[in-house]
């Protein structure tokens, strides 16, 4: 497994910072659109190289609502992903992580009921209580809603279109699951909310350019047994999200990673386990104090002690490996 960690924005400073913890690769977070967006990814990666670092996931990718939701404009939205894949891949990217809900009201897509929950320490963290949610403040009234049938053959027509690019280039998609994974919300069916759904997703495009994001907290919160997804999904993750939470689907808390109800040890174990080698990076972290925070949960001060604490489990996990291979070692010599 390889560390990675979002450093956004990507000062020289930051970039330096998450080199200096051990991170291997820096997450690109968004490429919205072409042109100057584009451009500022090119930056970036020049900027990740001089910090010796790789740059090989981009997290989001350009706009798909019209795709998601089958509207007028999906078939240039499609288009947009195709180049992007085309350029990501010529510079190096190997993954992009993305997801398939529909925005709710304005940009919103990942729902949280509160920001402002304190965790340990009195820090600040996002939490969500389906009690508090009221769909009403959730609708955007220029969204007509679909069915979850609908909403699964616009999935299959972008797949069908764009998996073969990405096959052709060499890079992954690797979908990320709706946040929180409970559907209807927000007056709109969301169809990557259960195990289910992502079997259907892989059987919906067999490639393995079609795979997963295996975000820890968020089938956390649906109560999966971790392990078991992963040996279900092996193959198929390629990019993880490292997070814990406390509480279940319908009360839940976003934790530090050692304050949770998740043993993440023992799924960085299975990762290992089964041979996972790809990128996984901090998730959502609460907020230390005196930090400014423009995007919840990704203050960097929270990331990069997520980070420390994911390197040292990734030692751990390390070294019970090579004592067990030493210990068979030496049970085979002792038995000739």
């Amino acid at each position: 497994m390889r560390l990675s960690i979002v450093a956004q924005p990507a000062t020289k400073e930051r970039l330096e910072v998450v080199r200096q913890v051990g991170a291997e690769d820096v997450v690109y977070y968004s490429v919205e659109d072409r042109g100057a967006i584009f451009d500022q990814f090119l930056r970036f990666v020049e900027r990740a190289k001089a910090a010796d670092l790789r740059a090989t996931v981009v997290e989001a990718g350009p706009p798909i609502g019209k795709i998601v939701m089958g509207e007028d404009g999906w078939r240039e939205q499609t288009d947009d992903w195709v180049d992007a894949i085309r350029l990501l891949a010529s510079h190096g990217v190997e993954v992009i992580c993305y997801n398939f809900m529909p925005q709710v009201l304005d940009d919103a897509m990942v729902v949280r009921t509160s920001f402002q929950t304190k965790t340990r320490g009195g820090a600040i963290t996002s939490s969500y209580r389906a009690i508090d949610v009221n769909d009403q403040d959730l609708v955007d009234a220029n969204v007509l809603p679909i069915s979850k049938d609908e909403m699964r053959a616009n999935l299959k027509r972008f797949l069908d279109e764009v998996i073969p690019v990405a096959e052709e280039v060499g890079i992954k998609l690797a979908m990320h699951p709706d946040d929180p994974p409970t559907s209807p919300l927000g007056g709109l069916q969301r169809i990557m909310s259960s195990v289910e759904d992502f079997d259907w997703l892989l059987a919906a495009n067999p490639s393995k350019a079609n795979g997963i994001t295996y975000c820890i907290g968020c089938f956390a919160e649906l109560g999966c047994n971790l392990e078991g997804l992963i040996d279900r999904w092996s193959n198929r993750i390629h990019f993880v999200h490292f997070r814990n939470i406390s509480g279940c689907l319908d009360d839940f808390v976003e934790t530090f990673p050692d304050d949770g109800d998740v043993d993440l040890l023992s799924v960085l174990r299975k990762l290992n386990e089964v041979d996972y080698t790809g990128c996984i990076r901090p998730d959502h972290a609460p907020k230390l104090s005196g930090e400014h925070v423009e995007l919840e949960g990704y203050g960097f001060q929270g990331h990069i002690f997520t980070a420390g604490y994911l390197r040292g489990l990734l030692t751990a996990v390390a070294a019970e490996q090579t004592a067990s291979v030493g210990n068979k070692t030496l049970a085979a010599a002792q038995s000739v």
